[in-house]
């Protein structure tokens, strides 16, 4: 008598069957995969325009507090000042002096009373690492200190403490001021002030370089149009184009090849991220529009995704607005209202946003 399981018929999956099984899975995973990507993508620019209303609120209440919107500071190659307090006296950018009204008081360091140098060192040295992370956009980079450029005008040595020059990074930002739709480059508000460039010391400092060029006067050729530049000072009631038509900040392009590496394969390519978040005036964290006058190409100010096809252009890393999202790119308005701006803006449009008082986009 044959046994009753030899009657039966074992079955299962033959090759053929599981490669299209596998095939199905992976044709599902490859329809999914750009939806999952969007998603994040989603997350990461909900983060970004976050970041920007944060900043931008920081920026008002430093406007009810002290009379004027964050100043720029005084140039590329000086640094962030607890000692100095705010506005044309302080000779470092426009983010150190939101500090107090984004949660970070200790890095601020402002007591009222003057840092002597030792204090002054561990202070710089622990603002210089901070790296907070609203400063940073997570469609681009970690929030994390990044190489900087020493050496020659880049070095920003002028009023550092002891110590800070020998740290292997600093904090970097993704976010850059407003500062209109100007005709000159940063450095040509200094073009005739060679002892800003190159100071002897920090004891040099006590009044700052003279005779200042003067950029909030129309009457100079210098005068700028945006909201924070050369030590600024500018008002809510200065910006006549009001608060919700006049860009306070946004997103600054940048080339991926820059985003780790500050020398890249062209030094000169990274010059619009070379330095820190904590420096003052220079486009590391200033941008502009577009100015028919300029000398520099329209290109090379109109907003943009991060490319690496331009390579070492380093004029659309000094000059534009841009960001890593696809589509568009955010800006914060002096109102603290956070906006996509397409990057096929029309250019005339966009200048008249930056420009704080040509009575455009009203």
């Amino acid at each position: 008598m044959r046994s009753q399981c030899s009657s039966r018929h074992l079955t299962g999956f033959t090759l053929v069957e599981l490669l299209v099984v596998v095939a199905i899975i992976g044709v599902l995973i490859a329809l999914l995969l750009p939806a999952v990507q969007a998603a994040r993508e989603s997350a990461r620019r909900s983060t970004c325009q976050n970041n920007l209303r944060q900043i931008a609120l920081a920026a008002q209440m430093h406007e009810s507090v002290h009379g004027f919107f964050p100043s720029g500071g005084w140039a590329g190659n000086f640094l962030a000042d607890p000692n100095r307090g705010v506005g044309r006296t302080q000779p470092g950018g426009w983010l150190f002096s939101t500090l107090p009204y984004i949660e970070q008081q200790s890095l601020y360091v402002a007591r009222g009373e003057r840092l002597d140098q030792p204090e002054l060192s561990v202070a710089l040295k622990t603002l210089f690492e901070s790296a907070p992370s609203m400063f940073y956009c997570p469609s681009r980079r970690e929030a994390k200190a990044y190489p900087f450029k020493r050496g020659g005008n880049g070095s920003w040595a002028v009023n550092v403490a002891p110590g800070v020059l020998e740290l292997e990074g600093v904090t970097k930002s993704d976010y850059a001021a407003n500062s209109g739709d100007t005709e000159y480059s940063a450095a040509d508000a200094f073009s005739h002030l060679p002892s800003m460039w190159f100071p002897k010391d920090y004891a040099s400092l006590a009044s700052g370089p003279t005779p200042w060029t003067e950029t909030n006067d129309a009457t100079t050729p210098f005068y700028q149009t945006g909201v924070s530049f050369y030590r600024s000072e500018v008002r809510a009631g200065q910006i006549e184009d009001g608060l919700s038509n006049t860009y306070l900040c946004g997103e600054k392009f940048m080339s991926p090849m820059y985003y780790e590496d500050v020398n890249g394969t062209d030094a000169i390519g990274s010059m619009g991220d070379n330095q820190s978040a904590w420096a003052g005036y220079e486009w590391d964290n200033h941008r502009v529009a577009w100015n028919p006058n300029a000398d520099w190409p329209a290109e090379g100010y109109l907003p943009q995704q991060d490319t690496d096809a331009q390579g070492p252009n380093w004029t659309a890393n000094l000059f534009a607005f841009g960001s890593a999202h696809p589509g568009s790119l955010n800006m914060a308005m002096c109102d603290g209202s956070v906006r996509s701006l397409a990057y096929d803006v029309d250019q005339e449009v966009h200048r008249q946003t930056a420009n704080r008082l040509d009575g455009g986009q009203q």
